[in-house]
């Protein structure tokens, strides 16, 4: 949370706001300070001032028809302020507003584009990133109306006032009231609730994954099939009892500075100062019932404008602290910019070089990932990086990647710290398939080319080429409308869902669609059956000819005929050689082979004995 002092913090987030709304939509501030102005019309202009002057008419037996003209000059105003609060309300406002979550939505995609991937692990940054997301929407342009609207009816009770003041001097102390309910018990109690919603924020979200898992077509088959539903709901419950135990804990203190807020700043003004008013006419005569009439006109206009000021002042003094918030994740300066320029790596590339590489993720203090990792990588050399799980394999691949950067040491390409790069041509120099790739709401020819567009003729091509290196040459033909095929049914019931070899297959075109000098699979052919796996590693060793391999699998028999294999364990690289090297070694990675290829020899020998006995 921002350290700023409350006055100060509450200014700020005004200027952040009016910035971010003058940005991204330049007309709302004006529409929304005449439609305020209009608002306000009604109750102070054409309530209490036109209240006067038709008591001023009567005392001066006026004639009829400057009479009529008066009510036709002070109708046509109000007239024109109807006429402005309805174009506003159904045209004026709602175009506004696309514009506005247009601009701003853009804006928090680039962000969030731009945030560091670490940002995304670390769930007090998390939970931060998403209240600031989920807020912007509606935060942003709520406290632009209370900020127009506090404005627009703090000038117009200065003009009340100034009328009061004009009948009597001493009602003015009325006025103190509504300001030690506003800037002193409102504010204290706007920091509590705060304070108490950013608390709270950490089980919501738990509450939120579980209304979205239960949900979600990804999780149905488990849900029917087991009792995670009983755990789901036993964590639902338990985030559902601690935001209420976290509210219980504020509530006694937040009503009373609730009643003491309405009071003071309603109950004393209004009522007080009618009192007041009775006083003077019916008790010391100092005042006659006419301007009784027109005091008490001028101070109910004067305290439900005052109201709007007070209630204004109320949500921007709340909404001063989610701005705050918002205001942090917009500056939020990433360690590894998107856009950071530097040095254009040059073609081909003859190493990749970890020197002495250590790393550990953000919130996992002293949990070291990888250690001290060394090696070295030539032109057109083949690594597979194997190991057990949980021992860094594919955080070396995100290193290399540049997804994060070592805590200690370097990687360098062509002899160059890859930090020195420009980011976005160096990450142009891989094409990449992921283990835990998604697939987009999209056609398959778009989940392939990944917005990498040539001549319609050319990317046609280049769909068909990486579909038959991926082995889903033969599938997506079948399919009615081809490499146009919609997948998944996020939008449409007509969508196809892919199984999960059907995915990575997919994910792996993706990769064979890129032109790039170093390639890089990690966990390829995990939901493969051993056939697809076997034509799946041939042709990546064939689209790989000419070009640096990085792969990873869990199935050693595919390491085979790399150039050389790093062998990982607790982020170590304990051996390294080719295969054959390896197993002459004989450790923990000829142990493996082993067990693996024992494994695989008695799957075979049952299959074959269960193919026997049907004939």
């Amino acid at each position: 949370m921002s350290k700023k002092r409350p006055f100060y913090q509450i200014v700020h987030a005004h200027v952040f706001v009016l910035k971010l709304v003058w940005k991204t939509d330049k007309k709302r501030i004006g529409l929304e300070l005449m439609e305020r102005a209009c608002f306000i019309y009604e109750y102070l202009v054409y309530g209490a001032v036109f209240t006067q002057m038709i008591l001023n008419i009567a005392q001066q037996h006026m004639e009829f028809h400057r009479v009529l003209f008066f009510l036709g000059a002070a109708f046509l105003p109000r007239l024109f302020s109807r006429m402005y609060i309805q174009y506003y309300a159904n045209y004026a406002g709602p175009v506004s507003d696309t514009r506005f979550f247009e601009g701003m939505n853009r804006i928090l995609y680039e962000k969030a584009c731009q945030t560091d991937l670490a940002c995304f692990e670390d769930s007090e940054f998390y939970n931060q990133y998403m209240m600031a997301v989920r807020e912007a929407r509606t935060r942003v342009p709520k406290m632009l109306h209370d900020f127009c609207d506090m404005t627009v009816s703090f000038l117009a009770a200065l003009a009340g006032f100034y009328l009061i003041y004009q009948m009597d001097r001493f009602a003015l102390l009325f006025i103190i009231f509504p300001i030690l309910g506003i800037f002193v018990f409102n504010s204290v109690l706007s920091r509590r609730i705060f304070e108490r919603e950013r608390e709270t924020a950490v089980f919501q979200r738990i509450a939120d994954y579980v209304n979205r898992t239960v949900h979600l077509a990804d999780y149905a088959k488990e849900m029917r099939l087991t009792r995670v539903f009983a755990l789901l709901s036993r964590q639902y419950e338990r985030s559902v009892q601690s935001v209420q135990n976290v509210i219980g804990s504020y509530a006694p203190f937040n009503m009373f500075l609730f009643w003491c807020f309405q009071y003071f700043t309603f109950t004393l003004l209004y009522n007080g100062a009618v009192l007041y008013a009775g006083y003077r006419t019916l008790v010391s005569g100092t005042m006659v019932f006419a301007q009784m009439a027109v005091f008490q006109n001028f101070m109910r206009s004067n305290t439900w404008n005052f109201l709007y000021s007070a209630e204004s002042a109320v949500e921007n003094v709340k909404n001063s602290f989610y701005i705050s918030q918002i205001e942090q994740f917009l500056n939020y300066e990433p360690k590894i910019p998107e856009d950071a320029e530097g040095l254009m790596p040059e073609l081909p590339i003859q190493t990749v070089e970890f020197s002495h590489v250590w790393f550990g993720y953000r919130g996992q203090k002293g949990q070291n990932v990888l250690k001290d990792v060394c090696f070295e990588l030539k032109a057109g050399e083949h690594a597979a990086i194997a190991g057990f799980n949980g021992s860094g394999k594919s955080t070396l691949i995100k290193l290399l990647l540049r997804l994060y950067d070592p805590d200690k040491g370097e990687i360098r390409v062509n002899g160059t710290d890859i930090r020195k790069y420009n980011l976005r041509a160096y990450r142009g120099l891989f094409a990449a398939a992921f283990q835990d790739g998604r697939i987009f709401a999209d056609t398959v020819s778009e989940n392939i080319l990944m917005g990498n567009h040539g001549s319609p003729q050319k990317d046609a091509e280049t769909v068909w080429k990486a579909l038959k290196l991926a082995g889903m040459e033969k599938e997506v033909r079948s399919w009615e409308r081809q490499e146009h095929t919609v997948l998944t049914r996020e939008f449409s019931n007509e969508g196809r869902v892919l199984s999960g070899g059907q995915s990575q297959k997919l994910l792996a075109a993706r990769a064979f669609a890129k032109d790039a000098a170093i390639a890089v699979f990690d966990e390829p052919s995990s939901a493969l059956d051993p056939i697809a796996e076997y034509r799946l590693f041939q042709n990546i060793r064939a689209y790989s000819k000419n070009r640096m391999l990085f792969f990873i699998s869990h199935r050693l028999s595919s390491v085979q005929d790399a150039d050389i294999v790093f062998f990982l364990e607790n982020g170590r690289i304990t051996e390294r050689g080719n295969h054959r090297e390896l197993m002459r070694q004989n450790g923990n990675y000829a142990h493996l082979y082993r067990i693996q290829a024992r494994n695989y020899q008695a799957q075979t020998d049952t299959g074959n004995k269960k193919n026997a006995d049907r004939r």
